[in-house]
């Protein structure tokens, strides 16, 4: 019988690209909690806003998708995580 992988959850919270394709992956994992699903895409919204400001000042994105579309993504899952949160 095969095994799951284990997902390294403080890779995720450091660098959630690193970890997840996309960020409603994130919300389809098992046995971590929402605390921590909202810490990761928190970090991951946290570097999508980084990544607009540095293509702001001239920098191409490393990702086939725009920063906005990301961030855009990233927001979705977050309220998707928590629908009463008023972000």
């Amino acid at each position: 019988m095969l095994e799951a992988p284990v997902m390294d959850i403080e890779q995720a919270k450091l660098n959630p690209a690193t970890v997840f394709r996309h960020p409603h992956d994130v919300l389809k994992v098992a046995g971590v909690s929402p605390e921590d699903k909202k810490a990761i895409l928190l970090r991951w919204e946290a570097d999508a806003e980084a990544l607009i400001r540095a293509t702001e000042e001239g920098m191409p994105p490393s990702d086939s998708r725009g920063p906005g579309e990301l961030l855009r993504e990233v927001q979705a899952a977050l309220q998707a995580l928590d629908p009463k949160s008023q972000r």
